[in-house]
């Protein structure tokens, strides 16, 4: 190595030092205070809702939602990752910043009311969603409140504690009206429209800060602009619908394939896991943006930047998942009650998820998704989706709520071992020389 090759490692290092002590550190230490605040409310909210609702109340309530749920992926379409990487590259352009704002709005409500059409056909044609389609009407709002909440763009601009605080104020908002009015299991329906209006009034709120914040205006939207917009998000839309197959929608398949007793065992477990994986979120919300800027200027800074952020996600991946295997029998007797008995085995099985994911994010959303590979993440992505449906039609019919859960483990341990395979391929693994970087640091 040469000396200026010497002097320029050096920089990189120093660079992504720093960068990680700044912003990242604190945006995901801020994130953090405020995500145990919000699990707050899903502690108090989940025990509650089961017990009125019993395993098949919920469940029902389950299976609607994950209808909705793939609505609201539908709508997100991926602005969340692209649009994120844009603005995050563009942060101090402010022309640049408006414009996109304005043309990821236009699109996020095309979307909507495309979707919206959607719902309306299928309700008309499969009975058993017109069955229920008062509560599909009623909760559809949760996409409108989609379609206004700024997610991308705070995340662009960095600025993510103002999401976790709104979130948070419309989530106490929705549980004191929960308790208020949330008696008995015909109140489903009031638990839809108040999940709804708390979305909507989030997102309006999101709208006006965002406007406040970063000095936004109102322009001129035009069709090109929208239209390259959705060019833009086309690659990471196929990534995240096919990420729906194993994540999002998982009630809503189990629940065409048994009935709403045993999508009510799945569900419960799958809410506990997912409070868990949230603990992830702040690193990986936070450091997205970063990962997005350096990949834009150096690969080996991307790379090193990588090296460091591995241990962390790595060790968290590991202790939740110990933490959640071993306590699987506390945490259900506690958040669901006796009645949930089946859902500690899915709890386990879902366990390692956690693991996965948490591995995951470094190779498929940081060093794929933030460095322009959407289109690799997509193909994996894609195919692990078709692993979850193949292997909920074959395991679930026989398995019930543990075959799903096996399904999905199955479909995130598949994206973990494609997604690395293909990072080491590349030439842009952070394993490589890590053991001298770890020694040097």
């Amino acid at each position: 190595m040469s000396i200026q090759q010497a002097i320029d490692s050096l920089q990189f290092e120093r660079w992504v030092r720093i960068g990680l002590r700044s912003t990242v550190a604190r945006n995901a230490a801020s994130l953090y205070l405020i995500q145990f605040a919000n699990y707050i409310v899903p502690l108090i909210m989940i025990p509650y809702l089961v017990r009125v609702l019993g395993p098949a109340g919920y469940g029902a309530v389950a299976f609607g939602q994950g209808l909705i749920n793939y609505f609201m992926l539908f709508v997100e379409y991926g602005f969340d990752w692209s649009a994120t990487r844009k603005i995050s590259v563009h942060r101090n352009d402010p022309q640049v910043v408006n414009a996109t704002a304005l043309c990821v709005w236009a699109a996020k409500g095309l979307l909507a009311l495309t979707g919206f059409g959607v719902l309306l056909a299928l309700a008309g044609i499969i009975p058993r969603l017109s069955e229920e389609f008062l509560f599909l009407l009623i909760l559809y709002g949760l996409v409108w409140g989609n379609v206004l909440f700024p997610t991308w763009l705070f995340q662009g601009m960095e600025r993510m504690v103002a999401i976790s605080l709104i979130n948070l104020g419309m989530k106490l908002g929705v549980l004191i009206g929960i308790f208020t009015l949330i008696r008995k299991p015909e109140h489903y329906l009031l638990y839809a429209g108040l999940m709804s209006f708390g979305a909507i009034l989030s997102g309006m709120t999101g709208m006006i800060v965002a406007f406040r914040m970063f000095r936004l205006r109102f322009d001129r939207i035009t069709w090109s602009g929208v239209w390259e917009t959705l060019k833009e998000g086309w690659v990471i839309f196929l990534s995240r619908a096919s990420i729906s197959l194993y994540t999002a929608g998982n009630a809503f398949i189990l629940g065409m394939l048994t009935n709403n007793t045993v999508v009510g065992y799945y569900s419960a477990a799958e809410k506990i896991v997912k409070s868990i994986l949230g603990l992830l979120d702040p690193i990986a919300q936070a450091a997205y943006p970063r990962f997005s800027k350096m990949a834009a200027e150096s690969s080996e800074a991307l790379t090193l930047l990588a090296r460091r952020m591995m241990p962390i996600m790595a060790s968290i991946g590991v202790i939740l998942t110990t933490i959640t295997f071993v306590t699987a029998p506390f945490l259900v007797d506690l958040l669901l009650g006796p009645s949930f008995v089946p859902s500690v085995s899915v709890v386990r099985i879902l366990s390692f998820t956690i693991i996965n994911i948490s591995l995951a994010t470094i190779w498929s959303t940081w060093l794929l998704i933030g460095a322009g590979r959407e289109k690799v993440a997509a193909v994996i992505l894609f195919a692990a989706g078709l692993v979850n449906l193949f292997s909920a039609l074959i395991l679930a019919p026989r398995f019930f709520e543990q075959g799903m859960a096996i399904a999905v483990l199955l479909s995130e341990t598949f994206v973990n071992i494609t997604s690395f395979t293909y990072i080491c391929k590349t030439g842009t693994n952070p394993l490589n020389n890590i053991f001298r970087t770890w020694t040097r640091s």
